[in-house]
């Protein structure tokens, strides 16, 4: 629903060159400096292999993969053997945490190279020969950054510091000379690396809506209950997150948004008791290193919860410009399944060394949670009305009798298998105790177990929509009048989606649902382009943040609002019904859309010149002009004219244009005027539009409502109107270089190990 839509732009646009314009969304954004594209990530490329919508199934597969296998390099360089490294492998990529994840699809791929930067970074701050492995943590950093989420890149930070505070067991003042040195070495390599997506992003948050920071508001929704550490041990706690459209799920009261961001925490049963024991008991490899990331994870995913949270968001400007703290709760499930499969090894080697007492610790544990499950699957039947009220408080109001009824009976049969799966960890402790099993049979089983645990709750996580949805435009694409024109939907608002949801009407219905009525960026799909549509990713930049807001102020007056509209050719206008009447048609007709469908009788052309144009010192006034007119821009335009008297030009004779080739980020125009001419590109204004006419530089302005003009001379002419980001040659520049240099000092690393290993 987000980033099909963005791919296939991005594939589209790169068919005629660089893709830097997306003329789609608010009215035209630029696309390389915004992360959510991740255009400069190389496996992002696979768009130009296959279709957007199966290259994003192949990326998932593929990051699976480098997780799978970046987890199992870790453990083994800490020390585990081969049965250690396939718990942390199997632990970490089925996850619950992680399988969440997949429909935020920056933060998976981002995350499936969490392990190797952890592990390069380990051997830089532990090994004699540590430049190779720093310049492999800076790669690995570097492609996090790539990827274009910045809270991954925060939450592998926080792992390299608490490994490094792991090996605070020399003098301070030496540990300082020798690990500072070494981050900030993988630090430097991974900046300059990803520059060519660092520059012109930086410039782009300056002019977003996250510059100096978001609201405590803003920032604090999804942010983690402390209820939800329940689901570290019974995951179905409050029902499967997996089958809402079913009502299995009865969390809607407790989470923002009615649903959890990070849909499951469950590192599974076994590595979550074994992660209890290595963090508190046990003495596993980097064990200080584990219990920050449990701990910091979990104090920076409670968000608003945690009473600390704003004083920190204020303190570290990073943690200001980012929202739903929830995500970092994949820090803390990551520690602990990593300390878990770690903990692993160390109850096999000590009951190789005749230690079987170290089974102890984790087999009470495992029977004090056997006996917990045991007691809440004896208060579901003995209880039922404590039972009926859990799920009606969790679950909302509106249930119906008939469907907490139906909880009950679900949550009795989740309860039996909470009891089964305590009761399995708790035997293989138990075998672990008292058997004379060998350690490979042991193992097999340990795996075995975890696989399967993983698999029940979380293959349901795992979900996907036929390609067939995407490709074949829904009715409202089809009907949007006059081909050609622009699209404007109108910003749900806030607690209608609950609506939808409380039906049971989410996941893959609610996907449906939301190509249906075009939302949020789908209409891109079908080269149908918005204008001010939400700006979900919080990416837009000021001109159309400011276009947004004069919108905003004119909506009370909608004859007004739809001339505005019609200014920056928006032929078709998708209304959201008041609540009441959608309810309504919802209980006729189930499939009904909460919006309808307006024909736009004030549009006005894409590309047009104006008989007359006034330009202004200041946006305000000539903002001011355009509104009291009416904003009739077909006939009198505002321009912007800083630091220059105020003046009105009219253009008697109109122009004649005789060539205009309109693409993606550039206009050709070949025009004859008597007397000069003003083009208007209804186009968002962006400092990197640049006009040439006839090959000379020539001026472009912001008019009125932040839309492209440009003052054509008298003759016969030719203008070209282009974007260039001017950042992106630079970072480009320094990125290769970087690279270069990278891969040179990696070759000669490589070489003087191979001989310094042959010499030894």
């Amino acid at each position: 629903m987000f980033h099909l839509p963005l791919r296939t732009a991005f594939r589209q646009l790169a068919a005629a060159g660089l893709p830097v314009w997306n003329p789609w969304l608010q009215g035209g954004q630029p696309v390389l400096s915004n992360p959510s594209y991740a255009a400069f990530y190389p496996p992002s490329w696979l768009v130009f292999a296959v279709s957007p919508s199966y290259a994003l199934s192949l990326l998932v597969v593929l990051h699976a993969a480098v997780a799978f296998a970046g987890a199992w390099y870790l453990a083994r360089r800490l020390g585990a053997g081969r049965g250690a490294a396939a718990l942390a492998a199997v632990g970490y990529t089925g996850s619950g945490a992680l399988l969440s994840l997949i429909s935020a699809f920056t933060l998976f791929c981002s995350m499936a190279w969490f392990p190797w930067v952890l592990a390069w970074g380990d051997a830089a701050l532990r090994e004699r020969r540590w430049p190779r492995p720093a310049l492999l943590c800076g790669l690995g950093l570097a492609l996090q950054l790539l990827n274009g989420e910045p809270v991954t890149v925060v939450i592998s930070g926080l792992g390299l510091l608490a490994l490094a505070l792991a090996s605070l067991r020399r003098p301070p003042a030496l540990w300082t000379v020798r690990a500072v040195p070494r981050l900030a070495l993988a630090v430097a390599v991974a900046v300059a690396l990803a520059a060519v997506q660092l520059l012109p992003t930086w410039k782009r948050l300056a002019d977003s809506p996250r510059a100096g920071g978001l609201g405590a508001r803003q920032a604090g929704v999804w942010s983690t209950p402390p209820a939800r550490l329940a689901e570290l041990v019974f995951p179905r706690f409050f029902g499967d997150p997996a089958r809402p459209q079913e009502n299995r799920f009865f969390g809607w009261n407790l989470h923002d948004r009615d649903y959890p961001y990070v849909a499951s925490l469950y590192p599974g049963l076994l590595l979550t008791v074994l992660g209890v024991c290595a963090v508190t008991l046990w003495p596993v490899p980097r064990r200080a290193a584990w219990a920050f990331g449990v701990g910091l994870g979990a104090f920076l995913a409670l968000g608003r919860h945690n009473p600390l949270f704003e004083a920190l968001r204020e303190a570290v400007p990073l943690l200001s410009a980012v929202r739903f703290p929830e995500k970092f709760a994949v820090l803390a499930v990551a520690s602990l399944g990593f300390a878990g499969a770690l903990g692993w090894q160390r109850l096999m080697d000590e009951r190789e060394a005749g230690r079987r007492p170290a089974a102890d610790f984790p087999l009470a544990l495992s029977l004090v949670l056997l006996a917990t499950a045991i007691a809440l699957t004896s208060l579901l039947y003995a209880v039922p009305r404590a039972a009926l009220w859990f799920i009606r408080t969790y679950g909302g109001p509106t249930l119906s009798p008939e469907t907490a009824a139906r909880a009950l009976v679900y949550l009795r049969g989740e309860a039996w298998v909470a009891v089964a799966a305590t009761a399995a960890v708790a035997a293989l402790f138990a075998l672990c105790r008292m058997s004379r099993l060998p350690r490979r049979s042991l193992t097999l089983a340990a795996v075995g177990l975890l696989a399967v645990d993983l698999w029940h709750y979380g293959h349901g996580l795992v979900q996907t929509l036929p390609a067939g949805e995407y490709r074949d435009p829904p009715p409202l694409a089809r009907r949007v009048i006059p081909p050609g024109s622009r699209l404007f939907v109108e910003r749900a608002p806030e607690g209608e989606p609950e609506l939808f949801r409380r039906a049971g009407d989410v996941r893959l219905a609610a996907v449906r649902a939301a190509l249906a009525r075009l939302e949020p960026y789908s209409a891109t799909l079908w080269d149908v382009p918005y204008v001010l549509n939400a700006d979900y990713d919080l990416m837009a930049t000021g001109c159309a943040r400011l276009s947004r807001r004069i919108l905003d102020a004119d909506w009370r007056q909608p004859e007004l609002a739809r001339r505005f509209l019609g200014a920056w050719n928006v032929g078709t206008l998708l209304l959201r019904k008041p609540p009441e009447e959608w309810a309504a048609e919802v209980a006729r007709d189930p499939g009904a859309l909460p919006v309808r469908r307006v024909i736009n009788r004030f549009i006005l052309p894409r590309h047009r010149f104006v008989p007359r144009v006034s330009f202004h010192s200041s946006h305000g006034s000539a903002l001011y002009v355009a509104r009291s007119q009416g904003y009739a821009l077909d006939r009198h335009e505002h321009a912007v004219r800083p630091g220059m008297p105020p003046a009105e030009v009219a253009y008697p004779v109109p122009p004649v244009p005789l060539e205009l080739d309109a693409g993606a980020g550039r206009l050709r125009l070949r025009y004859r005027a008597r007397a000069g001419a003003f083009f208007t590109v209804a186009m968002t204004h962006d400092e990197g539009w640049q006009a040439t006419i006839d090959g000379a530089p020539a001026r472009v302005y912001s008019t009125g409502i932040c839309q492209v003009g440009v003052e054509l001379p008298p003759g016969e002419h030719r203008l070209l109107l282009e974007y260039r980001d001017p950042r992106v040659p630079a970072g480009a520049a320094v990125s290769l270089l970087s690279l270069a240099g990278c891969l040179a000092a990696l070759a000669l690393l490589g070489r003087r190990e191979r001989r310094a290993g042959v010499e030894s």
